[in-house]
């Protein structure tokens, strides 16, 4: 007679190498996305109450917001991890930038272009300084 399957316990999940590594990238990517909703938020609300604002100051800007969010990824998901600083941010942050990607080619219809992939280029990068200041930041732990 064959036993059924055991429900696997938090703690023996946790222990999952692969959940291990992707569970900070993952939680950092969402933690990403959501700095750069607020702050394309807060963007749009400047650009409503300005009425006014130059069109080539509108890319510089969703890039800079694409840098913030891929750095608040990175700083999270190497916090979470608390080892591998670099690899955490900067895979969170590609993560990010791919969820981006997506969007942009699904409702805006945008192609692959320089522009893309240097935003990419950035977002990594940026991710990456998050997670590596994240690791060696000191706790304040007495």
């Amino acid at each position: 007679m064959k036993r059924p399957k055991r429900v696997k316990s938090n703690r023996e999940r946790m222990q999952n190498p692969v959940w291990k590594i992707l569970r900070p990238i993952v939680f950092g990517t969402l933690a990403g996305a959501a700095v750069c909703t607020v702050l394309l938020l807060v963007l749009s609300l400047i650009l409503v109450a300005a009425k006014q604002l130059p069109q080539s100051l509108l890319q510089p800007l969703t890039v800079l917001i694409a840098a913030l969010g891929a750095f608040a990824a990175g700083y999270i998901a190497a916090r979470m991890s608390g080892e591998r600083g670099m690899m955490n941010g900067a895979g969170s942050a590609f993560l990010l930038f791919g969820l981006l990607f997506i969007a942009g080619l699904t409702i805006t219809g945008e192609s692959v272009s320089a522009f893309m992939l240097t935003k990419g280029l950035i977002m990594v990068i940026t991710g990456a300084i998050g997670g590596i200041l994240s690791v060696n930041k000191k706790s304040r732990r007495k």
